[in-house]
């Protein structure tokens, strides 16, 4: 009985751990465009490709599993159900000072928009992707 007591908790912890890491986010698609008059940005991330596009050149690179797990971690750090609210630092965008930009994050059948903000300078919670699709593309902000 006293070992019971002792064991019960500990399974149930671990089933709680397992739990706790199947809430991981497996993005389908991850879209980043930025444009404005005469301007135009698109980075897609799908599956194992990264596809970069501007009025001036584009192209496909291909993503490591390493690549594909920071994006990951890095979706896995957002709140989705959020990134449409979130309030954009400056606005430069307004007076076509900046590109106007936005993500939009494909899960299953659900997709996640983000309110839209100057291109280089999105609000703090998605800065950190904005900057590792730049890392990935041939493309400079």
């Amino acid at each position: 009985m006293k070992n019971l007591k002792i064991i019960v908790p500990i399974v149930f912890l671990l089933m709680m751990n397992c739990a706790a890491q199947n809430n991981i986010k497996e993005f389908d698609k991850i879209v980043y465009e930025a444009q404005t008059r005469g301007s135009l940005v698109q980075l897609v991330l799908e599956g194992h490709k990264l596809s970069y596009k501007t009025y001036q050149k584009e192209g496909t690179k291909k993503v490591t599993k390493k690549q594909l797990e920071e994006a990951k971690s890095i979706v896995n750090e957002l709140n989705l159900e959020e990134i449409s609210t979130l309030k954009a630092p400056t606005e430069k965008r307004i007076t076509d000072g900046a590109l106007h930009a936005e993500f939009t994050i494909k899960i299953g059948d659900k997709e996640y928009v983000s309110s839209t903000f100057d291109a280089g300078n999105p609000p703090k919670e998605l800065k950190k992707l904005e900057d590792f699709l730049y890392s990935l593309s041939d493309i400079k902000e």
